[in-house]
């Protein structure tokens, strides 16, 4: 990494965005770059917003790996037998709640798991993508369920699953996880977590589900989870509840130009993990996106143009040590 472009791009980011609270820059695993802004420090958990449904995600990949799942194209009804379903969701399957095409509105009246699935669908599901708060949050209830029918082992819930299987194994301390209407946490939203939990998360997704000595997620889900599955805009589309960037970046390295390609969680206000695999480089954000006219930068777009323009241009192909700040 070029000690100077790092410098700049950590001068640069408040500036550009106010109300940042954190610039983590990790590269061949090195933590090699970390900013705070606001009385925050490396041990301030935050809410992670709609971060926290990448996160679920990686917990049905998990899931996947310990057998609880067979597969994404399970239906929903099957996995929770104890709920009345409306007949048009009868075909609804985990993919389709992965890709937020579930066909259902996303409207707040449905964070009611038992409403949810008796509402009408917009469309039949699988069919059209609407960005949905709501559909999540089936994900939760099945691994709690599960948890709860004793599949999960010593797992009683959600929580506990993911402090075994994931949180746990990754060193994440969760010191918030919101719950619903009953009393499982939310799919969406809801967990509250440090910047450096998020790069523990992006790392988990950049090294392929593998994290030690233990193979987390099955082989291949990450790859199936980033995929560009979903049109969403011309700069971005959708995997398993995680963005993908549609267009690739050029970028110019000691070996010649090399496309970029990028993958990212999200979350309302400026929280921001992304992903570029092809330069072994993971990019933190976290913070609070209040007030819209001083604000305009927080959205992915332009978190993804501050990394292109600024954070990039420090990219070399050294493997040196971290970088001293």
């Amino acid at each position: 990494m070029d000690g100077a472009a790092l410098k700049e791009a950590e001068q640069i980011y408040p500036r550009l965005f106010p109300s940042g609270y954190s610039l983590l820059v990790i590269r061949h695993g090195y933590l090699v770059s970390e900013s705070y802004f606001h009385g925050q420090t490396a041990k301030t958990p935050n809410h992670v917003y709609s971060i926290t449904k990448t996160f679920v995600a990686t917990l049905l990949g998990v899931a996947l790996q310990q057998g609880w799942i067979h597969d994404v194209h399970q239906r929903v009804a099957d996995l929770l037998p104890e709920y009345s379903v409306h007949p048009e969701l009868a075909a609804l399957t985990l993919e389709d709640v992965l890709t937020h095409r579930s066909g259902v509105r996303n409207h707040r009246s449905l964070a009611d798991v038992d409403l949810f699935l008796k509402e009408e669908p917009k469309a039949p599901p699988g069919t059209v993508y609407e960005y949905s708060n709501f559909a999540p949050h089936l994900l939760t209830a099945i691994l709690d369920r599960q948890g709860k029918q004793g599949t999960t082992g010593a797992a009683s819930d959600v929580p506990a699953l993911a402090q075994e299987h994931l949180f746990g194994p990754l060193g994440i301390n969760v010191t918030e996880w919101r719950k619903g209407p009953h009393g499982v946490p939310e799919g969406a939203n809801g967990l509250h977590m440090t910047a450096r939990d998020l790069a523990r998360l992006g790392y988990l997704l950049q090294r392929g589900g593998h994290w030690e000595d233990k193979q987390l997620l099955p082989p291949g889900w990450v790859q199936a989870a980033t995929e560009h599955r979903v049109p969403v805009d011309r700069q971005k589309g959708y995997g398993y509840l995680t963005w993908v960037r549609r267009r690739s970046d050029v970028v110019r390295i000691a070996q010649g130009d090399q496309d970029v390609h990028g993958y990212f969680a999200y979350g309302h206000r400026g929280q921001f993990v992304g992903v570029y695999p092809e330069l072994d480089l993971l990019v933190v954000t976290t913070a609070d996106a209040t007030d819209p006219t001083r604000d305009t930068f927080f959205v992915p777009d332009l978190l993804h143009d501050f990394v292109r323009r600024f954070v990039f241009q420090a990219v070399t192909h050294s493997h040196n040590a971290p970088v001293e700040k």
